[in-house]
């Protein structure tokens, strides 16, 4: 801090700071100064301490004296909550907690939405994070186990559709459904009323946001358990809006 302060003293000197438009100066080049041969933030912090005190003992009163003090207690209180530690991402889940109980969940949001699972017909956006090993569990497996009974239709978006092969041979054979597959690049919503988005990474689709379909973040966005009288029910997601439905 020494080394600084007789950088500062210079400084000061150099740019007169008894007068106020020495004063004014100062801070101007002051300030483009500090990147230059100060890299912690802790220590501009100091600086401008020094420099805040330097002009309460050598200025007047004035409007423009005023400013300036105004102006660096300004700039010290940014600089302090710079310093304070960044509050740590919420960790995203390896797997959503509430899948196991997704089939009730489902079925409690399309009857909010007057709707049923005759009619159910989603579009499954594939997971951006599949499992590193055959021995890790794929959330989309669940997702499926949960989905498939009753289902009059299933479009999986995924650039992986060698995946899904076993499950789409299983499906025609079992019910009768033709499973369509499509890239990632080249979506259609023809068919669809609800969007079951497993992706992990970035922000919410605006694109699949349309007021004839529901559209439901399993990631992108929080579920949370929430108490509502003396129950534990769940907060859903529902594009930028949330939906409650009972925690059973």
């Amino acid at each position: 801090m020494k080394q600084i302060n007789k950088k500062v003293r210079k400084f000061v000197i150099k740019k007169n700071i008894d007068e106020k438009s020495g004063i004014i100066l100062l801070i101007r080049n002051f300030i483009k100064s500090i990147p230059k041969w100060i890299k912690k933030q802790s220590e501009k912090v100091q600086i401008l301490s020094f420099i805040k005190n330097i002009i309460i003992k050598q200025s007047k009163k004035g409007r423009i004296i005023s400013f300036i003090k105004n102006f660096i207690k300004k700039i010290i209180k940014l600089g302090e909550k710079s310093q304070e530690e960044p509050k740590q991402e919420e960790e995203i889940p390896e797997i959503n907690p509430y899948l196991p109980k997704l089939r009730s969940i489902l079925e409690q949001i399309l009857e909010s939405y007057g709707m049923n699972y005759q009619i159910f017909s989603p579009l499954l956006l594939d997971t951006d994070k599949p499992p590193e090993s055959m021995l890790d569990v794929d959330d989309i497996e669940l997702v499926l186990e949960q989905i498939s009974d009753d289902l009059n239709f299933l479009k999986i978006v995924t650039n992986r559709p060698e995946y899904f092969r076993t499950y789409i041979e299983r499906m025609y054979e079992d019910t009768g459904l033709v499973v369509q597959i499509e890239e990632k690049e080249k979506v259609s919503l023809e068919g669809v009323n609800v969007i079951l988005d497993m992706e992990r990474k970035g922000n919410c689709y605006k694109k699949y946001m349309k007021e004839y379909i529901i559209y439901l973040p399993f990631y992108k966005r929080p579920w949370t358990t929430v108490r509502v009288s003396q129950n534990l029910d769940i907060s859903i997601p529902i594009g930028y809006n949330t939906v409650i439905v009972k925690g059973r």
